[in-house]
C-alpha cells in the first residue's frame, strides 16, 4: 500500500509544483485584491460621513441623550444629510 503512495507521488510530483506556484500567487492576488477593496470602501464610507452637518447646526447638543433637539432620531445618520431642519451655528464673535 505504502509503495502505491509513493508511485503515485512520484508521478504527480512534477506536476505539484507549478500548480503550487501558481495556488500561492492566487492567493496573494485575492488578498491584495480584498486589502484594496476594503480601503477604498473604507475611504467612501468615511467621505459619506463626513458629510454629516449635525456637528455644525445651531440645533445640535452634543449630549449622548438628546443629540438634536429638533430631529433626534435622524441626528449624527446618513439620513442627516439632507436635514430640512439644518440651521448653521451663527459665531457670535465674528465681527458684522
Amino acid at each position: 500500500m505504502l509503495q502505491l503512495v509513493y508511485y503515485f507521488f512520484e508521478i504527480v510530483e512534477p506536476v505539484l509544483v507549478p500548480i503550487c506556484f501558481v495556488f500561492a500567487w492566487v492567493l496573494v492576488v485575492v488578498f491584495s485584491w480584498t486589502i484594496i477593496m476594503a480601503t477604498r470602501d473604507t475611504i467612501a464610507k468615511a467621505k459619506q460621513m463626513h458629510e454629516i452637518p449635525c456637528t455644525k447646526c445651531q440645533f445640535f447638543t452634543n449630549d449622548r441623550h438628546l443629540k438634536c433637539t429638533v430631529q433626534p432620531k435622524i441626528a449624527n445618520t446618513e439620513q442627516a444629510i439632507e436635514c430640512s431642519d439644518y440651521r448653521q451655528i451663527k459665531n457670535p464673535f465674528a465681527s458684522f
